[in-house]
Order: structure tokens, then sequence, then C-alpha cells
């Protein structure tokens, strides 16, 4: 323990002087920070300094490859290809409706197998894995039922406590970062950290200073076609959510399908929407957010948020190939949920699930 120990104090003194890592150093790392025998304080030191100094493209994208190779494989690799995830950050504490979740139904309702990896919420009401677990899909579920729910439904919900168990043992120091309100490189892993490695990504970020780092790690990590995204909020407590909408500017950097040069500022009149209040997207309890939910499939719900899902939809349904532009993939959404083949899909899901 001492020498694991020691190993780690010497890599954040190397730090400190404004060094990078190099991609050993970057595994070893990765070992030494999910090791049981290192302690809590060396683990919490390394990466407040690795904050303070700034985290290098390269160094994001050795620490992604590390980690996802501790990860267990759902062995769901004959999707890869054709697979979508869309998830955030989290971190932006704007407390809005499950977007991505929701959105992933209509890609799922529309044809594109999705394979969505998340947790439980950490800084709102309601994530992701609450939203799901309400509808009838479960957390916990072995590989059979995972390749079923993609054969039957388009998709598959990866927990991530089952699959990344060697973060069990990093749990407190994160824990303890965040109630001293440090960002580290770990509020950033999650969304990229996916087993399945799907070939396509829309990832949402709380800042959008790491749009860039974020894409090319994921590129170096076989993404192919991928944005990565955050929406500029103009609001007296928020000024940022880790997600598209049609509430201010778009800051992204994609590539493939969508290649942008670098980071470009998109407008939701990109997608044929108008601009609406950032309101029109709050979200709550889970029992908030299912009525919500509820009222998107009957088309009554707030106009920015209507229009905020169709951006993000369109974008996925671009990105995986299944729309050739924009615009098709606005009209694919519409279609999908006025014509109520995205409810249908949800009733689905619940008798899929309920019989194992």
């Amino acid at each position: 323990m001492l020498m694991q120990n020691a190993d780690l104090e010497e890599l954040t003194q190397q730090i400190e002087t404004g060094s990078n890592l190099s991609e050993e150093q970057i595994q070893l790392c990765a070992d030494l920070l999910t090791s049981i025998t290192v302690e809590d304080s060396p683990k919490k030191e390394f990466l407040v300094a690795w904050s303070r100094k700034g985290e290098t493209s390269m160094e994001l994208s050795s620490l992604v490859s590390a980690f996802r190779n501790k990860a267990i494989s759902p062995n769901l690799d004959d999707f890869q290809d054709r697979a979508i995830d869309l998830c955030g950050t989290g971190g932006d504490k704007a407390g809005s409706f499950n977007i991505s979740t929701f959105v992933s139904f209509i890609l799922a309702a529309g044809g594109v197998p999705v394979i969505k990896h998340g947790n439980r919420s950490i800084s709102s009401k309601c994530g992701s894995a609450d939203l799901l677990e309400a509808i009838g899909i479960p957390l916990q579920a072995n590989s059979d039922i995972l390749r079923a729910g993609l054969e039957e439904l388009n998709f598959a919900f990866l927990f991530a406590p089952a699959f990344h168990p060697a973060f069990k043992h990093i749990v407190s120091v994160r824990k303890s970062l965040a109630e001293d309100g440090i960002i580290t490189i770990f509020n950033l892993l999650g969304p990229m950290l996916n087993p399945a490695r799907p070939k396509n990504q829309l990832l949402g970020v709380f800042s959008e200073r790491y749009l860039e780092k974020i894409g090319k790690a994921l590129q170096d990590n076989g993404t192919e076609n991928g944005m990565i995204v955050h929406g500029r909020i103009s609001n007296d407590t928020i000024t940022g959510v880790d997600e598209l909408t049609a509430c201010g500017n778009n800051q992204v950097f994609g590539f493939g399908s969508l290649q942008t040069q670098g980071v470009e500022s998109w407008k939701p009149s990109r997608w044929n929407q108008e601009e609406f209040d950032f309101q029109d997207l709050k979200g709550g309890s889970l029992d908030e957010n299912l009525s919500i939910m509820q009222k998107v499939l009957s088309q009554d719900c707030p106009p920015g948020l209507w229009a905020t899902i169709m951006i993000n939809a369109a974008t996925a349904f671009v990105l995986s190939g299944k729309s050739s532009n924009l615009e098709d993939g606005n009209e694919y959404a519409r279609h999908l949920i006025e014509s109520g083949k995205v409810s249908q899909w949800l009733e689905r899901s619940r008798e899929f699930f309920s019989k194992r």
C-alpha cells in the first residue's frame, strides 16, 4: 500500500510542476485510482492537481481507453456499427426534463439500435435510470435480455455500476470531491465509457471548454459519428446545459456525418426551430417527469420542450445514418410521436420486460 501511495504521490508532484503525463503513466494512474490498496487521500490529491493543470486531449483519450479496458463487456459487438448512445455528463444543475432519455425512445421506435449507458441521478431529482426503471426497463439485465431488447425493441440500457466494478474503489473519493464542489476528470468520463462501444454518439457536456477534447477522445477510441454539445442559456441562475436546446445558441463539435470546423455555434434555426424560454424545459421529480412525458406524447407540452426534443432527435437520426439531413430527421421524429409509434413502443417495452 505504501509503495502504491508513493507512486501516485510522485505522479501528483509531476503534475504540479505543469508536466503532462505519458500514455504509460495514464495507465498506471487508472490502476492506482481504482486500486483497493491505495488510500483515498493520495487519490483525491492527484485528481485535484490534475484538474488544476488541465487534462490534455491525449491524457483524456488515454484514460478513456484505460477505463474501457477495465469494463465488463455486454457482448453486443455485432450492434456496434449501427448503435447510438445519447447521454450527458450531468452537472449543469438545470433540473430539466430527461430529454436525452426520451429522445432515445424516439430513436428506438424509429428503428435505430440504442445502447444507452447511464446511472441514477446525482445532480437532479430524476436521472435516466430512474425514469427507465419507472416505465419497466430493468437496470440489472443479463446479456441475453440486453440482446433480446435490442433485437425486439432496438433498445438496451447498460447500468454503469454493473459494468464498471473497478470504480467502486473510488466512490468515496468522488463523493468527497463533490461535497467540496471540486470538478475533476471523473465529472466527464461517464458518457465516454459505454462498454458496448457504439460507433455513434450524441454527448452533452456541462461546460463548453471540454467539447473538442471529448470529441477527439471519442474519435481516438473508435467513435465514427459524434457530436459533443453544450447549450448556452440566458438565465439568471443557469448559463448552460449538457444538451442541445431550443433556448439559446448551441456550441457543438462534430465529426463523421455532422463534421464541424472546430467548435461551432448553432442557433435553433439550424433545425428550423424558433427560440424559446428555458422555463419550457423544466423537469422535476420522477412523477413530474413521467407526467411531462405523457404531455410530450400527446403533443401538449411546452413549445420549447417540443422544439428541443425535435432538435436532439433530428441530430441523433443523422448521426446514426437513419436520416440524411437535419430537416428529414426533424420530420421523422415528429411523425413518430404524432402517429403514436413512440407510445406504442413504450407499451411494447413494458410488456416485453414484464415477462422477463
